[in-house]
């Protein structure tokens, strides 16, 4: 039994040597011929979608930080706003009838001392301003009429990822936000 495979064996590989030579093809010459047209091919992608991939993270990340420095920003100058229009006008409240709003009758705006407000607010401001992440501070506008406090602020935000490249280091942000101090 041993002998009959053998012999198969054998004659399986005289078949094989009775074929045409050009119809044998090592499988390592096959395999040579199909990878040498591709070579390289996947590279160019590779580094496309990297820089694409980079580009995103790019954007991304210095979107988001100028959005939460922008909301650090208005959050910041609310509450020095809201503040400083806690400062009361003590001879106008005490001795006149306050206005009555347009809003209802019911509704009345409290007297703002605008000069003590305006401390007030700078020197809140200038508190947070030597914080970190609240360098270059500037208030650009600041108006009380009596009832309504308008403040106009600006801060220069740095960005995470700058292309000093294109120019681009740093963002500003400018908030306008208005406080009225009322009761009922």
């Amino acid at each position: 039994m041993a002998r009959l495979r053998k012999m198969k064996f054998l004659d399986i590989e005289r078949y094989h040597n009775l074929l045409p030579a050009r119809s044998i093809i090592p499988k390592k010459e096959v395999l040579k011929s199909q990878d040498s047209d591709e070579d390289g091919s996947i590279t160019p992608l590779i580094s496309l979608y990297f820089t694409i991939a980079m580009l995103m993270i790019f954007v991304t990340a210095n979107v988001a930080s100028t959005y939460i420095a922008r909301r650090d920003l208005i959050n910041a100058t609310e509450a020095a706003l809201s503040k400083a229009a806690q400062e009361l006008d003590e001879f106008v409240y005490y001795y006149q009838v306050p206005i009555p709003s347009s809003i209802g009758g019911q509704l009345s705006l409290v007297p703002i001392n605008c000069r003590d407000a305006g401390g007030t607010f700078s020197r809140e401001l200038n508190m947070l301003d030597s914080r970190e992440g609240f360098q270059e501070l500037e208030i650009l506008d600041f108006n009380c009429n009596g009832r309504v406090l308008t403040a106009e602020v600006q801060q220069r935000h740095l960005l995470p990822f700058a292309a000093n490249v294109l120019g681009i280091d740093s963002f500003v942000n400018r908030v306008s936000i208005t406080a009225i101090s009322k009761y009922r």
